[in-house]
């Protein structure tokens, strides 16, 4: 057996990341060169570092007790990783086995029985896309995504999913029968932690790891930050046409809410800014009101769902086409897709390539962020492999935009579609001309990534990043025109109101801030969510939209697994909506304000009304959801989920 300093390396970065450490597998991945590997992340299952401690602790174990050959039942002490590491722990078992043989007279019976399982060989069929001569092609001749091809003959009979994203033994009285193995007759039962352990099967192979929960791939998690550096908008694996964080099948970004629940603090409070520039604080009851209603009534039929399968790996982003019924999906496969609703069966294809030896090759690297022009004619993308690229809607690569050193976490165009903005891990934002695709000014102002962008007006925008600050630029200006302070953490997502007065902030430090530019302060500093908030949306209504007549709301996304409706002018938390039981990614409104789509990693697409906060659908997907977005008619939702699937949910009576 031989391994290297690399492949060591990756298996640390990949659990970091599927286990929500987002930044520090960022951190680690830079600072280990792992993208510089030439690992093929797709082959590597997910939890593969948990699996194969596993089989080092069972073989601890095996080897601690394999002297136990008295015909008596094998008595385990449950072993966990520290203990296999700790020389007093192997000690004292040791002796207390010697004790235990001494008195029973040393009797050595040696039993049929089973030993330690193998190493799982299951595996991702992520499809590299090979050939990247032509990006236009149709799906019709593509395998069925690995999501139904992973290999893998376990009995999932006899599993159970933790809330940790891992499938588990079901234990009887405490202990799992381990796989048969003929070299060797000692007899083991072993003891499976409840939180890390594998399902084996009768032929040593591990249970195949489909439809994984949260937690089990290239997913961010809940249990630690919720930043957009991870995919979503946010960085996935490096080498990664995976699963994530999902992917197809195997996945990002979380562990279940009942995990998170585990140390989820007690909010007594929620402290709110007035109006005054100057600050102040006003104490809020938490109990805002809930919405709890039965969703037996409500659920969305199948045969009014459509699911769009072709991607070969988790999708981070879906997003329709302004004028049209086409919709754009995102995913680790390194490929964008276009998605026709008047024949669904054919799609183009758009394989984001680089040049290597002269020839185009898979970049192999997460399609993080896309955004169609106002008028619909053009999508750009963005890529992990630090690339902007625009595409017509015949699924031609009109313009490839390099300048940034590193992968791309958001990208927007301005309503006028002549600037593209887009924001990196090199720490700094660009706009860039989008008829000519060359850059016209890029600003270096952070001191970290950049998390997200959102445009102001036509030449000015606001920026975040994992620094903790909000910078507003403009074109032709060579400082800041304005900074915001006040997040103790990542910020990871700002949206300008419809208007473009106010600017809404959300962070890892569990806070919704909304800001002015005639302030240095928050105007108003909401903090009643529980854990990160991930992103937020406002409402396409209040002065100056075509819905004048409804009030301005904000929607803001939780790892706490809630959504929360904000009326910002008065300060005040409209509805929790707590239905789902994971960390919600996603949050959409429909164009005319009156409901609101949201996506969590329980898989489910909840649909609210904005007025009542009542839960008026929901339907349930194969996957955790990323990305929900509502078409321009307001009658069809679209998602993006951790499988690989893409759906669209008809909403017409």
């Amino acid at each position: 057996m031989s391994f290297t300093s690399d492949e060591i390396n990756y298996l640390i970065y990949r659990y970091l990341q599927e286990s929500g450490f987002i930044h520090s597998a960022f951190t680690f991945g830079i600072e280990s060169h792992v993208s510089q590997s030439n690992i093929n992340g797709a082959q590597v299952p997910p939890a593969a570092l948990i699996s194969i401690i596993q089989k080092g602790i069972q073989y601890t174990e095996a080897e601690l007790y394999a002297d136990n050959d008295d015909g008596g039942e094998r008595q385990f002490e449950a072993m966990s990783l520290i203990d296999a590491v700790t020389p007093e722990f192997l000690h004292r078992i040791q002796l207390s086995r010697l004790e235990a043989n001494n008195a029973s007279g040393n009797n050595r019976n040696v039993p049929n029985g089973t030993g330690p399982p193998t190493a799982s060989n299951s595996t991702s069929n992520a499809n590299n896309n090979n050939n990247c001569s032509n990006n236009t092609n149709n799906d019709s001749s593509r395998p069925n995504d690995s999501a139904n091809n992973n290999s893998g003959n376990a009995n999932q009979d006899n599993t159970v999913t933790n809330n940790n994203g891992l499938i588990n033994s079901v234990v009887q009285n405490g202990t799992a029968n381990s796989t048969q193995n003929t070299s060797n007759n000692s007899a083991i039962k072993m003891e499976i932690d409840q939180y890390c352990s594998m399902t084996m099967s009768s032929n040593s192979n591990m249970a195949p790891l489909n439809n994984l929960p949260p937690g089990s791939g290239n997913q961010q998690q809940q249990n630690s930050g919720a930043s957009r550096s991870g995919t979503p908008h946010n960085f996935s694996s490096v080498n990664s046409a995976q699963q994530p964080t999902p992917v197809q099948t195997n996945s990002v970004p979380p562990s279940s809410a009942n995990m998170a629940n585990l140390n989820s603090p007690v909010i007594a409070s929620l402290n709110i800014g007035n109006n005054n520039p100057g600050g102040g604080t006003q104490q809020v009851s938490q109990h805002q009101p809930t919405t709890t209603v039965s969703i037996n009534d409500i659920d969305i039929p199948q045969s009014k769902a459509t699911v769009l399968r072709g991607h070969d790996s988790e999708v981070f982003i879906c997003a329709w086409n302004p004028t049209s019924d086409l919709l754009a999906s995102g995913s680790g496969d390194s490929t964008a897709r276009i998605w026709n609703m008047a024949d669904p069966g054919n799609h183009l294809i758009l394989r984001h390539c680089i040049q290597r030896g002269g020839t185009e090759v898979p970049s192999n690297k997460d399609v993080t962020s896309l955004d169609w022009n106002t008028d619909g004619t053009l999508l750009a993308t963005g890529s992990y492999d630090g690339y902007a690229r625009i595409w017509t809607t015949e699924g031609r690569q009109a313009s490839t935009l390099g300048q940034h050193k590193g992968p791309i976490f958001a990208l927007k165009w301005n309503k006028k579609g002549n600037y593209i903005l887009s924001a990196g891990v090199d720490k700094t934002t660009i706009i860039w001309d989008a008829s000519s695709g060359q850059c016209t000014q890029q600003f270096a102002f952070h001191s970290a990534p950049a998390l997200d962008v959102d445009w102001q007006t036509n030449f000015s925008f606001a920026s975040c990043s994992t620094d903790q600050c909000i910078h507003v630029c403009k074109l032709g200006s060579l400082t800041p025109v304005k900074t915001f302070k006040g997040h103790q953490n990542e910020v990871n997502a700002i949206k300008w109101c419809p208007q473009g007065r106010l600017l809404a902030s959300c962070s890892d430090d569990m806070s919704l801030k909304i800001w002015s530019m005639n302030s240095d302060t928050p105007v108003h500093d909401f903090q009643a969510h529980q854990k990160e908030i991930y992103t937020i949306k406002w409402s396409p209504t209040g002065p100056g939209t075509a819905n004048a007549n409804l009030n301005l709301m904000l929607a803001s996304a939780s790892f706490d697994s809630t959504v929360r409706l904000w009326e910002v002018e008065k300060g005040t938390c409209l509805n929790t909506l707590t239905k789902h039981n994971e960390p919600v990614y996603s949050v959409a409104f429909s164009p005319d304000g009156r409901f609101l789509a949201s996506g969590s990693f329980d898989k489910c697409v909840h649909i609210w009304s904005t007025q009542t906060g009542q839960l008026v659908h929901s339907y349930k997907g194969t996957g955790g959801i990323f990305e929900v977005c509502w078409n321009s008619k307001g009658d069809k939702v679209g998602a993006s989920a951790s499988d690989g699937s893409v759906f669209v949910l008809d909403l017409r009576k």
